[in-house]
Parts: structure tokens; C-alpha cells; sequence
């Protein structure tokens, strides 16, 4: 079987790196740090967004946020151990020197839960997309247990898929060079299964990554337009309302009176569908926020993305090999920043969540 491991060393490089390595092991530094101080806060808010959302009534859209916050609070963990890792690494521990290959390993499980998160923001951007676009006609097609389907079906295809890319790697443990009496631990590429290497680059990396991107860019300006025009409508009708009322002269008369409990109870109902329609305007918000927030945060991977299929040498191993790492190590930060924010998403837009918040954990009275 051919087999090559994580103890030989890469091919030469032609012509000159981007970045010398020096230059990146300090960057590398910095950016583990600053990786590990927003993953593990990231890690702390995504437990308790499950945590919260759980005890909550549960809907079609908390269901959606509750696995949103699972892979986030999973992959924010593994996020974590990667950047202790990596300064393990760069600072040269003794002991540590079968943590690069750990560290490799780990980074594929959290790769494959950030495709799960992504997967999951695009559901949650259909899912609200046609609501507002179509709402009379998918006013009952989104349930709680639909939603809890979508979302494991979503989990099983992406584990299904990113099966045979871990089939081309594995783990394997060898005498150290160093230390005969110690063993390394090496991360091996089996280049006899290329081919499912090659399957994960054609369809995980490349078709869904955009067709996800596509898809959130369009419900999102979908989403835009239709609270757009539900605003306009809105004003229009308050509008004419007011201006029929001021049209008419209003007499004082026993009818009138006899009207009057009648005409409050039409006012409390109109007040609680006021209540209601302020309500799902939240939703549709929070939901377009937590989307659109996905899709800015992801806009420099599918550029990046696009640009290694344009420049052969922006590649492990390549010439760029130093600048390739950096940004992909990098990249790990927009993904941080994008589990840490969406709690301050849910508490501003989401009135269960905030009032569970405040009453429950945070013990304070809510202002209403």
C-alpha cells in the first residue's frame, strides 16, 4: 500500500515563499492566541444557548438553533484543543511532539462540524426565506418535527460525506527517532485512496460549500424584500385607517355606548395580533441576522476558494505553502467570532430567550 507519513519531509519548493517561515510560526503564535480567547468563550455562550433554548417552547425555528448551537459548542470545543495544540507545537515541546499529528486529526472532525453548522444556517435561511417570500402557502409546512428531521438528516449526510476523506487518513504510532524508547504518534495519507481525497475537494469543498453560499445570499435578499414590503403595507393600512377615521363625525349617542365594550375587546385583539405580528418580526430578524452575519463571515473562504483553483502553487506544500497555512489557520478566528455572536443575536432579537435568560439564569426582572 502506499503510504506516506507526517515525519517526511515535503517536496522543494520552486521560486520564493510569500512568507518566510520564521515570520510564520510568529503569526501562527498570535493567531492561536487570539483563536483560544474568543473559542473558549464561544464554547462557554453555545452551552448555554442549547441549555436555554431547551427549556424554551420548543418550534420549528428553536429546534433549527438548538442543532445550530450543538455543532457550534462541538466544533468551538475541538477549535479549542487545536489552538492549544498549535502553541504546544510552535513553542517545541519535548513531549509534544506527536501533538502536529493530533492536531491534524482534530482539525478534520471540526472541519466536518463546521459544514454541519453551514449546512444548517442555509436550512434555517429556506425555512425563513420561503416563510416570508410565500407565507400563506408554507404557513404549515415547517414543524417542530419536520424541522428535527431536516436537522438529523442534515447531521447524517455530512458524516456520510466526509467518511471517505477520513478514509484516506489515519493515525499510526512508530519508534521516535529521538527516542527509541518513546513512541510518536504520525498522521498517514493513504495515496492508494485518492480518489475519495479528490471526492471531498469536488463535492464537500467546492459544489456545497457554494451551492450553501448561493443559497443564503438568495433567501437573505429574499428575506430583505418581503420585510420590506410587509413594513410599506403595514404603513399603508395604518394610514388609510387613520385617515377614514378622521373622515367621519363622530356623534355621542347611546349606541355608542352600548358599542363601547364591544369596540374594547376589538382593541385588545387587535393589540395582541400587533403582539404576535412584532413577535415573528423578531424571528424573521434574528433568523436574517444569524444568517447574514454566516454569509459576510464567509464571503473571504469562497473568494480564497476560488482563487486555489486559479493558482496551482496556494496549496499545502506548494510555494504559498506558508501563506496557505497562515490564512487557513486565520480563518479559524471568522469562525470563532461567528459561534461567539450569535448568543447577543438570540438575547436581542429572540423575547424566550431573553426573558429565560433573565429570569432564570441572570435573576433579574425583564423590561417589557
Amino acid at each position: 500500500m502506499n503510504v506516506s507519513t507526517s515525519l517526511e519531509t515535503v517536496s522543494a519548493r520552486l521560486g520564493q515563499p510569500l512568507i518566510n517561515d520564521q515570520i510564520t510560526n510568529y503569526i501562527m503564535v498570535m493567531v492561536s492566541f487570539i483563536v483560544l480567547t474568543i473559542s473558549l468563550p464561544a464554547t462557554a455562550l453555545n452551552i448555554l444557548n442549547v441549555y436555554i433554548f431547551v427549556n424554551t417552547t420548543l418550534d420549528s425555528v428553536t429546534v433549527c438553533f438548538i442543532s445550530l448551537a450543538l455543532s457550534d459548542f462541538s466544533s468551538m470545543l475541538l477549535l479549542s484543543v487545536h489552538a492549544i495544540f498549535s502553541l504546544i507545537s510552535y513553542f517545541g515541546a519535548s513531549w509534544g511532539r506527536s501533538v502536529p499529528a493530533l492536531s491534524y486529526f482534530v482539525s478534520f472532525i471540526f472541519v466536518l462540524l463546521m459544514d454541519l453548522s453551514s449546512l444548517t444556517t442555509a436550512y434555517i435561511a429556506v425555512q425563513r426565506g420561503l416563510c416570508v417570500t410565500f407565507p400563506f402557502l408554507t404557513r404549515h409546512a415547517f414543524n417542530k418535527n419536520r424541522s428535527m428531521i431536516v436537522c438529523v438528516s442534515i447531521s447524517l449526510i455530512i458524516l456520510a460525506c466526509s467518511l471517505p476523506r477520513f478514509a484516506t487518513f489515519r493515525l499510526r504510532t512508530i519508534p521516535d527517532p529521538i527516542d527509541n524508547t518513546t513512541t510518536l504518534i504520525v498522521f498517514e495519507y493513504l495515496a492508494s485512496w485518492d480518489s475519495f481525497d479528490k471526492f471531498d475537494l469536488i463535492f464537500m469543498k467546492t459544489a456545497l460549500t457554494f451551492t450553501e453560499y448561493g443559497i443564503m445570499v438568495i433567501c437573505t435578499v429574499a428575506i430583505s424584500i418581503g420585510m420590506r414590503s410587509s413594513m410599506k403595507l403595514k404603513q399603508k393600512s395604518k394610514s388609510y385607517a387613520h385617515h377614514t377615521e378622521s373622515g367621519i363625525d363622530l356623534k355621542k349617542s347611546k349606541e355608542e355606548e352600548e358599542k363601547k365594550d364591544m369596540n374594547d375587546n376589538k382593541r385588545s385583539e387587535k393589540e395582541q395580533t400587533q403582539k404576535k405580528d412584532s413577535k415573528e418580526s423578531l424571528v424573521v430578524k434574528q433568523s436574517l441576522i444569524v444568517v447574514l452575519i454566516h454569509v459576510i463571515l464567509t464571503t473571504p473562504k469562497i473568494f480564497v476558494s476560488l482563487y486555489k483553483f486559479y493558482e496551482p502553487r496556494f496549496t499545502l506544500g506548494g510555494q504559498f505553502n506558508n501563506f496557505f497555512f497562515v490564512f487557513y489557520n486565520s480563518a479559524n478566528v471568522i469562525s470563532a467570532i461567528n459561534a461567539f455572536v450569535n448568543f447577543f443575536v438570540y438575547l436581542r432579537f429572540n423575547s424566550k430567550f431573553k426573558n429565560y435568560f433573565f429570569t432564570k439564569i441572570y435573576s433579574r426582572e425583564v423590561e417589557t
